[in-house]
C-alpha cells in the first residue's frame, strides 16, 4: 500500500511542477495549484523525458519545479521526529538530498507513459485545495493540498485519497530515525537504490 500511496503523492506533487514564473505572494492557493496544474498537465505530454520516466529528468524537474513548492525540510523534521532536532546541519542536509532522490526514483516510475489526461481544481477560499487527477488507465486521483504561507504559498502537507502523506512516511520512516538516528534513515534510503 506504501508504494501506492507514494506514488500517487509524486503524481499529486507533479502538479506543482511548472511556472515559477509568478510570484507565489501574487496568487492563492488555488490560483498557485490551478495555474501549475495546468503547466504540468502539458509538461507531461510533451516532455519525452518525463514522459518515458527517466530518473534524471525527473530529479532535474522536482529540484527546479516542485521543491520551489513544498515545504520540504519542514516535511522531512515533521516525519523524522525528535531525532531532526537532534541531528547535524549536515546530517539533516544529506537526508533532504536523499529525500530527494528516493521521491525522485518512485516518482520516474509513477510518469511513465504520460498517464496525467487532466487535473480537475476545486474551487475554495482557503488554504487547502483539492484536485482530482484524471487518468488514462484508471479512475481518478483525488489529491488534496495543505498551504501555508511561510516566504510564499508552500505546501507542506499532500492527502492523497484520503491518506496524508506525512502520517505515511512517519510511520514507515520515524521507527528507524528512531533507533538508528537521521544518519541512519538516510543510509537506509541510500540502500533504497
Amino acid at each position: 500500500m506504501f508504494s501506492s500511496v507514494f506514488k500517487k503523492f509524486l503524481v499529486g506533487l507533479c502538479v506543482l511542477g511548472l511556472g515559477v514564473s509568478v510570484s507565489a505572494y501574487a496568487e492563492t492557493p488555488e490560483q498557485l495549484i490551478r495555474r501549475l496544474s495546468s503547466n504540468v498537465t502539458t509538461a507531461i505530454k510533451t516532455d519525452a523525458g518525463l514522459k518515458n520516466g527517466s530518473a534524471a529528468r525527473v530529479m532535474s524537474y522536482v529540484d527546479t519545479n516542485i521543491m520551489p513548492y513544498v515545504d520540504f525540510r519542514s516535511m522531512v523534521g515533521s516525519v523524522v521526529g525528535p531525532a531532526w532536532g537532534k541531528a547535524s546541519a549536515a546530517e539533516q542536509n544529506e537526508l533532504l538530498v536523499e529525500s530527494k532522490r528516493y521521491l525522485a526514483r518512485t516518482y520516474a516510475s509513477s510518469l511513465k507513459g504520460g498517464d496525467i489526461t487532466s487535473i480537475d481544481v476545486a474551487p475554495t477560499n482557503g488554504n487547502v485545495v483539492r484536485t482530482r487527477i484524471n487518468r488514462n488507465n484508471g479512475k481518478p486521483i483525488a489529491v488534496t493540498y495543505s498551504l501555508r504561507n511561510s516566504g510564499g504559498w508552500k505546501v507542506y502537507d499532500v492527502n492523497v485519497q484520503g491518506v496524508s502523506v506525512i502520517s505515511t512516511f512517519r510511520s514507515q520512516f520515524k521507527p528507524i530515525a528512531d533507533k538508528s538516528g537521521v544518519a541512519g534513515l538516510t543510509a537506509y534510503l541510500k540502500n533504497k537504490r
